[in-house]
């Protein structure tokens, strides 16, 4: 089992990583004002700026049309690496759209909604609720017959980028029955009334937006039932778990973000006339930064791998993302300790990237959550009721 980037993967890496450097490194620090959310209108001119660079095409498709996962791990971690803003909306805007766009089926749908996946939008998935988080099936949102469509009643929270996208994919439960297989899912334009967005302010990921939506009878075409005779809660959740690979590689990208800026500084920064770096502890610090870098990564690709291969990989997948978003946590606090008082300051990135990388441990199934999905497969016995 060959573990090292080919050929054309290192040119890759090398070419996406100039890539950051040299052009998203200067947007993120002088063209934009990312310590705030961004707004729709300047969501668009950065797609359509990054879209000059071919961005939307970076990632190699595979025969089946895809993106590559490998090639996709290593964009999202070298761009992840800058802000994990770009990381963000580069796969809300070019990859996440992918999967979301095919479940317009009907040629009614795609008259209907096909404008929400133009280029420089976005469209949102709205699947967690106050009381339904870790738990989908228990999902209060409730979508009626009226008339010749459907009613939404219900409130949703942490809906990514719903402030600034075109449309929202909103999974209710059709009804008033009960069970996972009689949630379907529905296309919303957050213009309609009775829709109200809401940013969350959060400790992290400053440039983008979760959200608080409240539908408050929403009124609906029939054609905006996307999922009718479906299982809606699965395909939701198929969108989850493809969102679950590009988090993995986020987390990768800010732990070697957080070492890049540590060594940087180690090098720099004197104490008792000499070098921090020359330190053993600091050394330790480096070295564990470093590991726990590595060690997400191998653990993503693995899990990639099996993906691509189409091999059951749900263990694999929430091992490398639990595992993956703790070390970036505790690589990037390490990254602070290295900085010392610097670290603290918001002169300094290392406090960013700590903030950035404590958001990931929670959305898309918390740490806790896979580790009962682990235990799972390992045991054969569920923790779940």
């Amino acid at each position: 089992m060959d573990l090292c980037y080919d050929e054309d993967q290192q040119a890759y890496r090398e070419a996406v990583r100039q890539f950051a450097d040299e052009v998203l490194a200067p947007i993120a620090r002088t063209k934009y004002d990312f310590t705030q959310a961004l707004t729709r209108k300047e969501v668009q001119a950065i797609a359509a700026e990054l879209e000059r660079h071919e961005i939307g095409t970076v990632a190699p498709l595979t025969a089946a049309g895809q993106p590559d996962l490998i090639y996709l791990g290593i964009f999202i971690e070298e761009i992840s690496r800058i802000d994990l803003a770009f990381a963000a909306l580069a796969n809300a805007l070019f990859f996440q759209v992918w999967d979301m766009a095919a479940l317009l089926r009907s040629e009614r749908q795609k008259q209907l909604y096909r404008h929400m996946f133009g280029r420089g939008e976005m469209v949102a998935i709205a699947m967690s609720e106050p009381e339904a988080a870790s738990n989908p099936s228990e999902m209060r949102t409730r979508a009626r017959q009226a008339g010749n469509g459907w009613q939404l009643d219900g409130h949703k929270l942490w809906t990514s980028h719903a402030a600034v996208a075109a449309g929202i994919v909103v999974a209710a439960r059709k009804g008033a029955q009960d069970g996972p297989g009689h949630v379907s899912l529905f296309m919303v334009d957050p213009d309609e009334e009775g829709c109200e967005i809401t940013p969350i302010d959060t400790l992290g990921m400053d440039a983008t937006t979760l959200c608080d939506v409240r539908l408050t009878a929403v009124r609906l075409p029939a054609e905006a039932e996307l999922t009718p005779g479906a299982d809606g809660l699965r395909a939701g959740l198929h969108l989850v778990e493809q969102a679950r690979i590009k988090v993995i590689f986020m987390a990768v990208g800010l732990a070697q973000a957080a070492l890049e800026l540590a060594v940087s500084y180690a090098k720099q920064r004197t104490q008792f006339g000499r070098p921090i770096a020359s330190f053993q502890l600091v050394q330790e610090m480096l070295a564990e930064m470093s590991t726990l870098a590595e060690t997400s990564r191998l653990l993503g690709y693995r899990a990639a791998s099996l993906m691509m291969r189409g091999d059951p990989a749900r263990a694999e997948v929430s091992r490398a993302k639990a595992y993956s978003t703790e070390a970036a946590v505790k690589a990037t606090s390490l990254g602070i300790q290295v900085h010392g008082a610097m670290g603290l300051t918001k002169g300094y990135a290392a406090e960013k990237v700590f903030r950035d990388a404590r958001m990931l441990t929670i959305p898309d199934g918390t740490t806790e959550i896979h580790q009962l999905v682990i235990g799972r497969q390992l045991t054969g016995v569920s923790a779940f009721r």
